[in-house]
């Protein structure tokens, strides 16, 4: 281990103290004695951790640290991320912990590894070893496995888990996802080493009670060096890396695994494609997710031509945009079987590519439509978006396998008719709501200019009228996550575009500020397009509440004793607070430049009420327009699919007096 002397910076004083990074400014400012810089530079100054805290003691600042947070400080100031692997590999041979003389440990460190697993267990200590073993390791194209979508994946191996291997297991969680679903043996690989023993230790000491798999977790590169060249299992499950560009192309032109086409240069997931079969056993699954692009490549049509003709491609399922990073894709799984010599002439399809339903719900849909078509049933799941298609059908010159293409074109007649039905009662609905709001909206009276006094929110805010927080980056990566924060919800702008709840969540890729909204909070978009006219601003409400924002979202919050919301939702949002423009398209607002006319509450309150109304409307008119705009599209389909056909006009007599 690391024998130099510990540093640290001022955000990790901060940390360490409890308090902000302006005290520990006023500190160094105010008080002589204070330890002089050891190093770094003048805007980011470090200095000797020791003589912090006989600071620190010396003036009766006790810490505010926990054992795991306290642990984060001392491995970012005295162990290298080179040397994590090796600490990750003593914890795993010591039974879970290190022994008070750990050999070759800085016992400061030994110190802070046992006080952070006595106090909060292995599991987030562990996590907190990882983050600083991961800091120098590229992460180009490699993705999370978030834990609903990883045991998605295990429950569509059904009752096969008994033996599972995940080939680029990074953290372990499609591992520990089949763990929780009893399988005994997992057997993993991974190119980086923190990951592999990340995934080890996570599978030997389980949050679970009760899950004790075997684990044999190995590094190394799975498609240049098999660890497992031997192995023959039950299931494979496996987020492979995404568009790799140096996989081994050259090196592995005539590899035995190739048995379905040697994968192009630029078909790296085809190549874990094959990787992943050659590893099963007869009758074996692989349940892989992939990034949309594998099932329509040019590139790779003989190779998915080629697992069609062979029974091995058994469905291809889109999930909702933004279940799993990279969250603007709507990313495939893939469910292979190992063929046996009948082979399949059949292969699902199901798209949920615009679901927007809870996660349960989307899980539910895909397990009981996959283990439906799998038992032989083929009328089970959701029929609105399934598609059972034949293999010689699908080998034509494209061999395009992208759900929502086969899906709208096997569409249901009947099924398609009550879409339609439904889709038209929801328009009506709508219809009704606008009408609804557009009868509530006050009378108006006109009046000659208003010469109003005005102020800036910047004006407000030095007054303490008004707050105004943002999204931003952390500036400082050693700064903890939180993964209590895990799956809070995050509005973004598109949800203040539709006026939708907020649709994003927070995973363990957030690497920003955690701006809580309140209920009573006006939320705005930094950025809008100049073709659409005002901008969009709301007053959180409960749905609101508890979610934090996300990139280009911003909030001004009021003090509701001196300015009301939605006042200032209405004014804000005017087309007279855009305050610069970005070439032709966009405007960005700037929110201590937005400018507020300086009136009683009373008459902001009338103002207020005025535009929630019309935000009402707004909203009201942009619900009827989706509605109509699905149902066309459904009608439209089921036209030309030739599942709906238009009724004759029915014949009228003509009207009396016309010639």
């Amino acid at each position: 281990m690391s024998d130099t002397t510990s540093l640290v910076t001022a955000a990790e004083i901060s940390r360490l103290a409890g308090v902000t990074r302006a005290t520990v400014s006023n500190w160094r400012r105010r008080h002589p004695e204070f330890p002089s810089p050891a190093g770094g530079s003048e805007a980011r100054p470090v200095f000797v951790l020791d003589d912090v805290r006989d600071w620190l003691r010396e003036h009766g600042v006790t810490s505010a640290e926990t054992p795991l947070r306290e642990l984060r400080t001392v491995l970012r100031a005295r162990v290298n991320p080179q040397e994590i692997p090796g600490l990750l590999e003593l914890l795993a041979r010591s039974g879970g912990t290190l022994g008070p003389r750990a050999k070759g440990v800085d016992p400061e460190v030994t110190r802070a590894v046992r006080a952070a697993v006595d106090d909060v267990g292995i599991g987030p200590t562990v996590e907190a070893l990882t983050e600083r073993g991961l800091e120098e390791n590229p992460t180009t194209g490699v993705y999370i496995t978030p834990e609903p979508v990883a045991r998605l994946m295990a429950q569509l191996a059904g009752e096969r888990l008994t033996e599972v291997f995940d080939p680029a297991c990074g953290s372990g969680a499609l591992l520990v996802a089949a763990a929780e679903r009893d399988a005994h043996t997992c057997y993993g690989q991974d190119v980086v080493a923190v990951q592999a023993l990340r995934a080890r230790l996570r599978l030997e000491y389980p949050e679970s009670p009760g899950q004790h798999p075997t684990a044999d977790v190995r590094t190394g590169d799975s498609l240049l060096v098999d660890a497992f060249p031997d192995l023959r299992v039950d299931t494979v499950l496996t987020n492979p890396p995404y568009l790799q560009r140096d996989w081994g192309s050259d090196e592995l032109a005539m590899d035995p695994r190739w048995t379905y086409g040697v994968p192009p240069r630029g078909e790296s997931e085809l190549a874990w494609v094959q990787h992943a079969l050659a590893h099963l056993r007869p009758g074996g699954l692989a349940v892989m997710l992939l990034p949309p692009a594998v099932a329509y490549r040019p590139s790779g049509r003989r190779i998915r031509a080629e697992l069609l003709r062979r029974g091995a491609l058994r469905a291809v399922i889109a999930l909702p945009t933004g279940s799993a990073p990279p969250r603007h894709l709507s990313l495939h799984l893939w469910v292979m079987r190992a063929p046996d010599p009948a082979g399949a002439d059949e292969v699902l399809f199901l798209d949920l590519t615009p679901d927007r339903s809870a996660w349960d719900v989307v899980a539910r849909k895909v397990s009981e439509t996959w283990h439906g078509f799998d038992r032989g049933e083929r009328g089970a799941g959701t029929s609105e978006a399934v598609a059972v298609a034949r293999v010689m059908d699908l080998l034509d010159d494209e061999v395009d396998l992208t759900p929502g293409r086969h899906v709208r074109a096997t569409l249901d007649a009947d099924h398609t008719a009550d879409a339609v039905a439904a889709g038209l009662a929801g328009l009506t609905d709508d219809i009704d709501a606008l009408r609804a709001a557009v009868s509530t909206l006050p009378g108006w009276s006109g009046v000659t200019e208003q010469s109003w006094r005005t102020a800036t929110v910047a004006d407000l805010t030095k007054g303490g009228a008004v707050q105004v927080l943002m999204y931003r980056p952390k500036r400082d990566e050693s700064e903890p996550f939180d993964t209590a924060e895990v799956g809070r919800p995050v509005l973004i702008g598109r949800d203040l575009a539709t006026g939708a709840e907020p649709s994003g969540s927070i995973d363990g890729d957030w690497s920003g500020s955690l701006v809580v909204i309140r209920a009573g909070d006006v939320v705005m978009p930094q950025i809008r397009d100049a073709r659409r006219g005002h901008s969009v601003a709301r007053v959180a409400g409960d749905s609101d509440a508890g979610a934090v924002l996300g990139p280009g979202v911003f909030l001004l919050r009021p003090d509701p004793a001196r300015i009301d919301p939605w006042f200032l939702a209405g004014f804000a949002a005017g087309p007279d607070n855009a305050t610069s423009t970005h070439g032709s398209t966009t405007i960005r607002t700037v929110a201590g430049r937005i400018r507020l006319p300086l009136l009683p509450l009373q008459r902001q309150r009338e103002y207020g009420a005025a535009f929630e109304q019309l935000l009402g409307l707004r909203l009201a008119a942009r619900r009827a327009d989706r509605a109509a705009a699905r149902l066309t599209e459904l009608v439209s389909t089921g036209l030309g699919a030739g599942a709906l056909e238009p009724r004759p006009a029915t014949k009228t007599s003509p009207r009396k007096g016309r010639k």
